[in-house]
């Protein structure tokens, strides 16, 4: 086996908006990376002609590393290329992470996770679970999406420190959690890998994350959270994306009335920046039997989508538009045309092969046309599908994984693609809505639609508190015109309203009455705050779905002086008040406290509210307080 040193990457330091890691932090993660992502590596393993981690002539292992000079941080993967000029022997069982952190467990270790996109209440709810001596936990992804039924994030807690791993891989993955004497052994990877190599060929392994911390587990989040701000967080135009305010509209709609709607955003100056058109723009009929039709509805478009995005261009705004180009119908003009790209399975769906060169180059130069004959300034991609099924059907049994492999590496060269042609364009990742989620995508995209599940805002309360955990940049609908609570209760670090889609009001045309002038104070005063969403992440209160509950967070930045607690009273609460506490503050410093809606302020310590709390109270059920705070230092004033 051919083995070079691991290629070491020191990136750029990141100015830290909140925690910073301290020397112990950054200690104990070189450590462990000296010691496992050396020369003889440790932190990987798989099995090469029936024996572990085995040297072979033609077989080269070349670990790809990525260690951080601002972060506690460690990234791998594995390239495995056989460069002989007949077929390798058996690669398998490739765990990208095996190996074993060192934590104090006297007292054990609890393994903090959470669930991926079930479109349900419980999209993104937390779980707890204390590890048993010697018997593995094990999760894994449903078919084929990185964040369907589990997030590909998880975090060890073990008596006053920690270590956060993330799985960077958009389709099928498994990690085992195993606690020993005084250990923590984990183990990921793929779900399944049994392969020969052809002549020449190449894979990649998932990627994976390594985070350390000390101190409670809330800590650990929020060094996570500030990680991906920094270092994985898309790129728009050479800089980093603050991720935008979106409008959604039905693409049945006719041209007409979208250039109407968009007429009127303009002339009330809502500060909205992309208008969303969704499915049903394309083919003849419904849209979920048109994936593979991508010509425009004539009759609702005759001008194509141009007139749209030169009205938005005027006024400083973008045309987003949805596509669903990975599944393609049987009987569509995809799948009569290009079938040879096409993997089979049951029912009525394909996959488009993004495995294949000549498919990807065709998807690629498609969307990338789309994009400049329409003037995209968002490329929404859908994918409603599981492909696991399509994935092992096209496997020979000595080729378990390899199709799965290739296509995730070219849907990462067919997004890197797009931005690459289009420095200035934003993608839009929804998969069902919040099922494709992990550290790769986030380098890529975002999804401005986190979940399918219910459009209540006390759901969408419960996927704020799970999500804003792991993956800081996301959206959810906003539906309800004029009331707070509804729109509090889904504001996250971006908004995608929907708040003239009314089944009273025929053809999505926003109505008369709808309440403009609201709608601007509110997204104005959104807007006024959104950037404490990018600092850290505190619940409040504990995670419920209950309606007699509240929920409440705080949202700290102590380099820009302050920070944010949304607080939350749901429609069955008995409760008239909330007492909460507040983390994160300089005890020795003093804060001005302003509740937004009554504008009542006072002035306390950080010691105070930390320690004593804030007391909220709300008559109303369900009812809301926005309250921001402002450090003003010793003596009171900023």
């Amino acid at each position: 086996m051919k083995f070079p040193i691991p290629f070491v990457l020191l990136l750029a330091s990141f100015s830290l908006p909140a925690v910073t890691p301290s020397a112990a932090e950054f200690a104990a993660c070189r450590a462990w990376a000296e010691h496992n992502l050396g020369p003889t590596g440790g932190a990987y393993s798989y099995r090469y002609a029936g024996a572990r981690n085995a040297t072979a002539s033609e077989l080269t292992v070349r670990p790809e590393v990525q260690r951080f000079d601002d972060f506690p941080a460690v990234e791998w993967l594995l390239r495995f290329q056989n460069t002989g000029a007949a077929d390798s022997a058996i690669l398998e069982n490739v765990q990208a992470l095996d190996s074993r952190f060192a934590l104090p467990t006297p007292k054990g270790a609890t393994l903090h996770w959470a669930t991926g996109g079930v479109a349900s209440f419980d999209d993104f709810a937390p779980h707890d679970v204390a590890l048993e001596r010697d018997r593995p936990f094990h999760l894994e992804t449903a078919v084929g999406r990185s964040s369907s039924e589990i997030l590909p994030f998880f975090n060890i807690e073990a008596g006053g420190h920690g270590v956060i791993v993330a799985i960077g891989w958009s389709g099928t993955w498994s990690a085992d959690f195993t606690l020993k004497d005084d250990t923590v052994e984990v183990r990921a990877g793929m779900r399944r890998t049994h392969l020969k190599l052809l002549a020449g060929e190449q894979i990649r392994t998932p990627r994976m994350l390594v985070l350390f911390y000390e101190g409670d587990r809330w800590r650990g989040q929020n060094l996570l959270r500030q990680f991906m701000l920094a270092h994985h967080r898309p790129q728009v135009n050479g800089k980093p994306l603050v991720a935008p305010v979106t409008t959604g509209n039905w693409g049945g709609t006719s041209a007409e009335i979208h250039l109407d709607n968009i007429a009127r955003i303009e002339k009330h100056k809502l500060p909205i920046d992309y208008y969303w058109i969704d499915a049903e723009w394309h083919g003849a009929g419904e849209w979920w039997k048109n994936v593979g039709n991508w010509d425009l509805k004539r009759e609702l478009y005759p001008n194509g989508m141009r007139p749209l995005s030169d009205a938005l261009a005027k006024s400083g705004r973008h045309l987003m538009l949805w596509f669903e180009p990975e599944r393609v119908v049987k009987g569509s003009v995809w799948y009569r045309e290009h079938h040879d790209w096409l993997l089979e399975g049951k029912g009525d769906n394909t996959l488009l092969n993004l495995g294949n060169p000549q498919a990807r180059q065709f998807l690629t130069d498609f969307v990338s046309g789309r994009i400049d004959e329409y003037g995209l300034g968002c490329y929404r991609q859908d994918f409603n599908m599981e492909p696991g099924p399509y994935w092992a059907a096209a496997d020979a049994p000595d080729r378990q994984g390899a199709t799965e492999i290739h296509y995730i590496e070219g849907l990462y060269a067919f997004w890197d693609a797009l931005l690459a042609r289009h420095p200035g364009l934003l993608i839009d990742n929804c998969a069902s809505g919040g099922r494709r989620l992990d550290i790769e995508t986030a380098n890529r995209a975002v999804p401005y639609w986190r979940s399918d599940g219910p459009r209540d805002p006390v759901a969408h309360q419960a996927h704020t508190w799970g999500l804003l955990l792991w993956y800081p940049l996301n959206a959810t609908s906003e539906d309800d015109a004029g009331d707070d609570y509804n729109f509090r209760s889904g504001m996250s670090s971006a908004l995608c309203l929907n708040l003239w889609v009314r089944d009273d009001v025929p053809g999505k045309k926003i109505p008369a009455d709808f309440p403009f002038d609201w709608t601007r104070r509110t997204l104005e005063q959104y807007l006024s705050f959104r950037d404490f969403y990018y600092g850290d992440f505190y619940p409040l209160t504990e995670y419920t779905q209950n309606r007699d509950a509240w929920m409440a967070y705080q949202l700290d930045r102590p380099d820009l002086g302050g920070g944010l607690i949304v607080a939350l009273k749901r429609p069955a609460s008995p409760f008239d008040s909330a007492h909460l506490k507040l983390h994160g503050l300089d005890a020795a410093a003093s804060y001005r406290v302003e509740f937004l809606d009554t504008h009542a302020q006072s002035t306390l310590s950080g010691a105070a509210l930390m320690n004593e709390g804030l007391t909220v109270a709300l008559r109303h059920a369900p009812d809301s307080a926005l309250i921001r705070y402002t450090r003003t230092g010793a003596d009171g004033k900023r």
